[in-house]
């Protein structure tokens, strides 16, 4: 029973964050059974097949131990300084506490390896996170994003660099989901997903101070 609520719970997992992701196809979906598992360093893996998806998505997400204690605010604070570093790459973005990657299958380990990179060597200096936090303030401002009723004005203004790395020198693999689906072929995705991340411990999230 329990591996079985296991499996189901893995299933929605994985659903949610590829309708989630793929939002503006209105293909038929094919989906195949998802497969769960963790790699040794403990993060959490799950791969959804679907023949019928234009690309190939991936999902970076904590789960709910990650988020115990946070001060408001700070999520988006950090997903608009690693927004900061994506640079040019349209296929990755950070919002919606995860970050997110939509790209072709024969290009998702490369873009998921950046995708990686940019988490586990995050650069957080005083000039990038100002820049950030002056345009997570004017988006809150101009309201054109929906934010939670704890991000706001207030909540942003009050956070500091070091609250900051405090909240991402906490995240270690164990906390997190890694979800990819779409077109994709198990075996690749799984070499993608250890190649990406199979080298991240809790010792080396230690990155943003600069």
């Amino acid at each position: 029973k329990n591996k079985k609520n296991k499996m189901n719970t893995i299933k929605t997992i994985a659903l949610s964050t590829l309708a989630l992701l793929s939002v503006y196809n209105a293909k038929a979906q094919n989906f195949k059974e998802p497969v769960g598992y963790k790699l040794k360093n403990g993060m959490n893996i799950i791969i959804s097949e679907n023949d019928k998806s234009p690309k190939a998505y991936s999902s970076f997400t904590l789960d709910a131990k990650a988020f115990e204690g946070k001060k408001d605010g700070v999520v988006e604070l950090l997903n608009a300084v690693l927004n900061e570093s994506v640079a040019k790459n349209a296929n990755i973005s950070f919002k919606d506490n995860s970050g997110k990657l939509a790209t072709t299958n024969s290009d998702l380990e490369q873009d998921l390896a950046k995708m990686a990179a940019l988490i586990q060597n995050a650069t957080l200096d005083q000039k990038t996170f100002n820049t950030a936090k002056a345009k997570l303030i004017t988006s809150l401002k101009l309201q054109d994003y929906d934010y939670d009723q704890t991000v706001n004005e207030k909540s942003i203004n009050a956070l500091t660099l070091a609250d900051v790395q405090s909240f991402y020198n906490q995240i270690s693999p164990e906390k997190t989901f890694l979800t990819i689906a779409g077109d994709v072929q198990l075996s690749t995705a799984k070499a993608s997903a250890k190649n990406a991340f199979g080298n991240w411990n809790k010792h080396t999230t230690n990155g943003l101070a600069k």
